[in-house]
């Protein structure tokens, strides 16, 4: 049991560190995420106890469920429904490929099934990050965005499955998880749909919930109801909390686009103080003595992002190929889908709490997040700007 004075010092290092992420960030040119982590690790290093005090991991958890709710509302259901089956047909067979490599490298290595969660799983913080240095009328960005949208609900897919298979094992009551999470998802279509004809039939029924003129912060309360409403469900039927943050944000970015402000106003909120709460968290918990000594770490990360790498760049030869019509542009948008920070964060987690992944291999996968956001931003950078291609005479 810690103490309010060790409680209150911990938040006082996290907020300050928080308030010297933007600058370092800024002045090395590192991604922002990659920074809080860093500066995480090296907090924990030197202050201890922050690592075993409960409010921290709390306020965390909250801080990773409002970043996916954020990840929730970058999606807009009715555009999505726009691009048409030939696109969709086409992503399809992406994910088919990269699973189905994925599991035949698995399998013929031997190593955990957490790896076929890990190995695919993609993640926007990245993508929305360069999309803000390179412009989203990059066809290889502007596919990446679109791939990464539909990517990150089969990473959640992929991870409530291995959840639900490594606590009820491969039978009747993980038949019946998936049966739960099949069902509930009808439901949520279905209720997408009333909702549709609902708000039609009654346009003015969604103003009672976020009204133009606010002056008592009714969208604030609703958000929050609405987040803590899906995640409390999510956890009765016993199905990952993150699916109910990812939905909640769905919601609000299909039904009430006329709070034009609101997600600036959420971004500002989550990435002010909650968002870096939990990279720093997740920094904290990466044993940096343990990382100086044990090469095993730095290998097993080295072929994490490696893999990673190779199976989104022979998925995408294979079915993006002749779409792009170019070596760089796929190469391109292979390594912008490579950098999963927050789902690979989350896989690792995932994997340290099921047991399938020792404190060797759960370091790994921490320092091979950090490495991919820093190693691929550059050589993006580099490929962008030295890779001319050859115009045909």
């Amino acid at each position: 049991m810690h103490s309010p004075i060790e409680t209150l010092s911990a938040f006082s290092i996290f907020a300050l560190l928080i308030l010297f992420a933007s600058p370092i960030s800024s002045l090395t040119r590192i991604p922002i995420v990659v920074v809080e982590m860093i500066l995480g690790a090296l907090s924990a290093h030197f202050f201890t106890f922050i690592k075993d005090i409960e409010e921290v991991s709390i306020v965390a958890e909250v801080g990773f469920l409002f970043l996916m709710f954020l990840c929730g509302l970058e999606v807009d259901i009715k555009s999505f429904l726009k691009l048409g089956n030939s696109f969709l047909l086409r992503a399809l067979g992406y994910f088919c490929t990269l699973y189905a490599l994925t599991c035949i490298v698995v399998f013929s290595f031997g190593i955990s099934y957490i790896y076929i969660a890990a190995f695919p799983v993609m993640s926007l913080g990245m993508i929305v990050a360069l999309i803000k240095d390179y412009g989203k009328e990059q066809p290889w960005l502007d596919l990446a965005l679109k791939i990464g949208i539909l990517g990150e609900l089969v990473s959640i897919g992929a991870l409530v499955i291995i959840d639900g298979a490594s606590r009820h094992g491969v039978g009747s009551q993980l038949g019946q998880k998936l049966l739960i999470l099949v069902l509930f998802l009808v439901f949520v279509i279905c209720g997408f749909r009333v909702a549709k004809v609902l708000f039609w039939w009654m346009p003015k029924l969604r103003f009672l919930f976020l009204p133009r003129d606010d002056s008592n912060s009714q969208d604030l309360r609703f958000v929050f109801f609405l987040l803590f409403s899906f995640v409390l469900l999510m956890m009765i039927l016993d199905i990952k909390a993150v699916l109910g943050a990812f939905l909640a944000g769905c919601i609000l970015s299909t039904f009430f686009k006329h709070k034009q402000a609101l997600p600036e106003q959420l971004n500002h909120f989550g990435f002010g103080f909650l968002v870096p709460f939990f990279f720093i968290h997740v920094g904290s918990t990466l044993d940096l003595n343990a990382l100086f000594k044990d090469t095993q770490i730095l290998l097993h990360a080295s072929y994490l992002i490696l893999g990673m790498l190779t199976l989104r760049l022979v998925s995408a030869s294979i079915v993006f190929g002749s779409y792009f019509k170019s070596a760089k542009s796929t190469l391109l948008f292979a390594l912008s889908d490579s950098m999963p920070l927050t789902f690979l964060i989350a896989t690792a987690t995932l994997g340290k709490g099921i047991g399938e992944l020792n404190d060797t291999l759960y370091a790994s996968f921490l320092l091979g997040a950090i490495l991919e956001g820093i190693i691929f931003s550059i050589i993006i950078k580099l490929v962008y700007v030295l890779w001319t291609p050859k115009k045909d005479k």
